[in-house]
């Protein structure tokens, strides 16, 4: 145990809002809120904005934590690193408190395992003040809640055991955003700019230097080539690769629409099957498991596209799982079944599902068959499957990565309160590690 450890009260353990001088009318790296991830340890500038007077000061490395609800609620923690290494100070949200260790007293890193500490979370929730909606946590409120303060030594070595699981978790984050990029760049390529068949009629995008299979058709091969037209037609949406065939969503994919069951049969228990209601439970790739549901009316299966339907229209998730849906979503799935080729088409149709956002106090939403009437470009022969190969091999890694990705953050989740509290020390972590199979 850390009895033997110190305690002192949160605002002198750590710097709290420190002092961080900046030039009025220079400009600085800006940090706004939608830049926090809770899922991610670090955040970077949203862009290079004019000082005027106002927003949190911080420098590279401090601990931004949200102030206001329900951003605090949410997780959003994360330490400023800035895009291109340099000490260089910035601003950000004025909804932002600033943490940074104490010289001879923490460890900066250490002191943002400090803030992810779920009883320090609840505590600083707890001390929320102001009307409903926009309560925010006064910064002074946060010298009554004491923290164990280990040695400098020992809080490096708990700083590098978290921060170890955390880099794990963020190398899989980008190696996921790298995958999905490429396939999205298959899809563009095949069936929206029509590259292959560009090619194949002797456009200038080809040459000895610029290589179909590296850079304007990833991944194409003579045999894949061959399977594209080489010349185009006119059609009604315009010019078109030749023998491919106008038609809708409703005629290649089937579409399920969500129905909300009864509240009385959700649960967070675990009980039943996940239930999607929005976009909400969306994350980067796949949808976050918060509500069940034991009497599911519409049904998704794993691999089907998740889009949602209801304020706003088109964001996209894939089923890690067989799921209930909800009003608010729809699940989708090419009539062949291929479930990349659907993934990925669901993305292309971005400005289409745009039309159907509110505006002004029109509440956004689509319905089945304004869905379904969505134009779609029909392709010929084996080109479908021929994608849903190469794509299916990269989205089993992207699944692979975000399998290992809810390991680590269980893992993290596990240590953190134990080793901050000193329930477990630097000694025995390692078997812990070994008994939770990831030493």
């Amino acid at each position: 145990m850390g009895s033997e450890w110190r305690k002192l009260p949160f605002t002198e353990a750590v710097e709290v809002n420190p002092k961080v001088i900046l030039i009025k009318d220079q400009e600085y790296p800006f940090v706004d809120m939608k830049a926090i991830d809770p899922s991610w340890q670090n955040a970077s500038e949203s862009e290079y904005r004019v000082f005027k007077s106002g927003g949190a000061r911080f420098m590279p490395y401090d601990t931004l934590m949200a102030r206001i609800t329900p951003c605090l609620e949410n997780g959003k923690i994360a330490r400023f690193v800035p895009k291109v290494d340099n000490d260089e100070p910035a601003f950000g949200s004025t909804e932002f408190i600033v943490i940074r260790g104490r010289k001879g007293v923490t460890e900066n890193k250490f002191a943002y395992y400090l803030i992810k500490w779920q009883e320090f979370r609840s505590f600083a929730i707890s001390q929320m003040t102001g009307s409903s909606g926009r309560q925010r946590v006064p910064a002074d409120s946060l010298a009554g809640f004491s923290v164990p303060i280990p040695e400098l030594s020992e809080q490096r070595v708990i700083a590098h055991i978290l921060g170890s699981l955390d880099d794990k978790i963020e190398l899989n984050r980008r190696m996921n955003e790298t995958l999905e990029a490429m396939a999205r760049a298959i899809f563009k390529s095949w069936f929206v700019d029509f590259d292959p068949v560009r090619i194949r009629r002797g456009d200038p995008v080809w040459s000895p230097t610029k290589r179909a299979d590296t850079q304007v058709c990833p991944y194409m091969t003579p045999e894949i080539l061959n399977l594209f037209p080489d010349s185009f037609e006119d059609s009604e949406l315009g010019e078109i690769p030749k023998g491919w065939r106008p038609s809708t969503i409703g005629s290649e994919f089937n579409l399920t629409m969500g129905q909300s069951p009864p509240g009385k049969t959700y649960n967070e228990t675990g009980d039943g099957l996940p239930f999607f209601q929005g976009r909400r439970d969306f994350g980067f790739r796949f949808p976050t498991n918060r509500v069940y549901c034991t009497a599911p009316k519409r049904l998704a299966d794993h691999g089907d596209t998740l889009v949602s339907v209801r304020a706003p229209v088109g964001d996209i998730n894939m089923a890690m799982a067989r799921c209930c849906i909800g009003r608010g979503v729809a699940g989708i799935r090419h009539k062949s079944g291929s479930r990349s080729y659907t993934y990925y088409a669901m993305h292309t149709l971005s400005d289409r599902f745009a039309r159907f956002e509110a505006e002004g106090t029109v509440f956004g939403a689509i319905n089945k068959k304004q869905f379904e009437d969505l134009r779609w470009l029909s392709p010929i022969g084996d080109l479908v499957n021929e994608f849903e190969k190469i794509a299916f091999a990269l989205d089993e890694r992207i699944e692979k990565n975000y399998n290992e990705t809810i390991t680590l953050v269980s893992l993290c989740d596990t240590l953190l309160p134990k080793l901050i509290s000193g329930e477990l020390r630097v000694l025995d972590t390692e078997k812990v590690l070994e008994d939770m199979k990831w030493a």
